[in-house]
């Protein structure tokens, strides 16, 4: 498509650039005034429309996508866990055991520290624990990414904090790992 084709299909746009005043949805490509996300109706001309600049605050009021969210938090959750592929040990059993319950590591060094509080880590069998392990890294991504859903600001903050708990989780779980 030509560049002036663009510009035109884009100044046709009646919503471009506004964000819902409720959930702050971006609103970009709508043809009605209401929200397709929480149907909200809204007066499109008491809506400012964000400058052009993203330091203007504005872009980081929109929310940001699920996909852009989902592929953010687990980029800054598991990276840190990646210290099971590059650590100089053997390719061995206990080794790929590790690998094996990657997908849980984020929660390792936090459900280790709730069983021991409560004394009763030997009650529970290794693949129970796993299971444990599994069930609150569920819960962690979940809450991490409906936080980080919110807002690009959100998700910025989210994902800062979830990297930093997951740089001493990691480094505790090489720890477990060693011992």
């Amino acid at each position: 498509m030509p560049e002036n084709k663009k510009i035109a299909a884009a100044a046709d746009l009646p919503f471009i650039g506004l964000c819902c005043p409720k959930c702050e949805y971006n609103l970009t490509g709508t043809t009605e005034p209401r929200c397709p996300e929480c149907g909200e109706t809204f007066d499109p001309a008491k809506l400012r429309p964000p400058k052009s600049s993203w330091r203007s605050g504005s872009w980081w009021r929109c929310r940001p996508s699920w996909w852009v969210t989902l592929s953010s938090v687990l980029l800054a959750v598991y990276l840190p866990n990646t210290w099971i592929f590059w650590i100089d040990y053997g390719w061995g059993g206990y080794r790929m055991f590790w690998v094996k319950i990657f997908p849980t590591l984020p929660s390792v060094v936090p459900t280790m520290w709730c069983l021991h509080l409560r004394g009763d880590r030997s009650a529970f069998s290794d693949s129970e624990i796993v299971m444990i392990f599994g069930v609150a890294t569920i819960i962690l991504m979940s809450a991490c990414a409906l936080l980080g859903r919110r807002s690009r600001r959100w998700l910025l903050a989210v994902c800062i904090v979830m990297f930093v708990l997951q740089i001493f989780n990691g480094l505790g779980s090489y720890a477990i790992f060693r011992a």
